[in-house]
């Protein structure tokens, strides 16, 4: 054979091989992007879900201090949606202080996404 009679181009073989290489690539890109905005969403929701408990503990210290141990619960809306909180006020370790307990979750779900505990001055 002469040099002028090969044909140039692709074989079969190596179109199937490149061809398989780039679809475990796009798939791997797409399970990232997926995987990145699951990850964003959860974080955005205990985002939120931080920011009840905080609107709650600024109250628990202003307006809406309690003096003796009690347990409340409620709802508020923040970023659109609708968020329920639970919290318990307990006498302290020290006879000076309460210990608060406040749980958040969305409004229709059973498990909370955010709880913290905390002390404040009778």
């Amino acid at each position: 054979m002469k040099l002028s009679d090969i044909k140039k181009g692709f074989s079969l073989i190596e179109v199937v091989v490149s061809l398989f290489i780039l679809s475990v690539s796009v798939i791997t890109i797409y399970n990232l992007i997926i995987s990145t905005s699951v990850s964003s969403y959860e974080l955005e929701q205990r985002y939120l879900a931080k920011e009840v408990a905080n609107n709650r503990i600024s109250l628990i210290h202003t307006l809406e201090k309690s003096l003796k141990p009690t347990e409340r619960s409620g709802e508020m809306v923040m970023g659109g949606q609708k968020w329920q909180w639970n919290e318990t006020i307990n006498n302290g370790a020290s006879d000076d202080f309460f210990e608060y307990e406040i749980f958040v979750r969305l409004e229709n779900e059973k498990t909370y996404i955010y709880s913290i505990k905390g002390l404040y001055k009778k």
